[in-house]
């Protein structure tokens, strides 16, 4: 709300809504880089190897940060949020119902009964939706594979060499590897 009125019963200049932003603006401002220079003075320092490592939760890191997570977990995850977003809409839904069936609301004879059958609808699409994850089995940790076992259609290929062949291959020509490093003086060439 504006102040009535300037000096000698004038309107207060516009300047001043804009002086209430501003000032707001750098008390925002100022109360970031307080609390982040504050927490730089007091927070521990930690410069020893242990202390400069990732945080993962009490457990110690092990191994490569590029690690393949199961599409799993990510899937039961998304179907958390969306269903915690959408239970949390039913709260002002239901308090609006709640008014309207009492009686107590502005509008509670045209809201009630189209409240009652819209959140009715929300929440069996829901239903539906939570049924369609379920029946497809994205809400199983394990899940199971079923495949018939692999029998080709056709015999492989003539001409192609035995894994038995290919075996000898490779033990002869390790074998003339070793001779060839014995008889050139500890060389081996290729």
């Amino acid at each position: 709300m504006r102040p009535a009125a300037g000096l000698a019963g004038l309107p207060a200049p516009m300047y001043f809504d804009y002086l209430n932003v501003l000032i707001f603006a750098l008390v925002g401002l100022l109360f970031v880089v307080v609390n982040l220079l504050v927490a730089s003075i007091i927070r521990p320092r930690r410069n020893t190897e242990e202390g400069l490592e990732t945080y993962e939760c009490g457990e110690p890191t092990i191994g490569d940060a590029w690690v393949q997570f199961d599409i799993r977990y990510y899937t039961v995850a998304l179907v958390y949020v969306i269903f915690a977003v959408e239970v949390a809409f039913l709260f002002p839904w239901a308090l609006v119902l709640r008014d309207c069936l009492v009686g107590t609301s502005a509008a509670a004879a045209q809201v009630g009964a189209f409240a009652l059958v819209e959140g009715v609808l929300f929440i069996a699409i829901l239903f539906l939706g939570l049924a369609y994850v379920w029946v497809k089995g994205d809400l199983d940790w394990v899940l199971s594979f079923s495949a018939p076992a692999y029998a080709p259609t056709s015999p492989p290929p003539q001409g192609l060499p035995s894994f038995k062949k290919l075996e000898q291959d490779q033990a002869l020509a390790a074998h003339q590897a070793e001779e060839a490093e014995s008889e050139g003086g500890g060389e081996a060439t290729t």
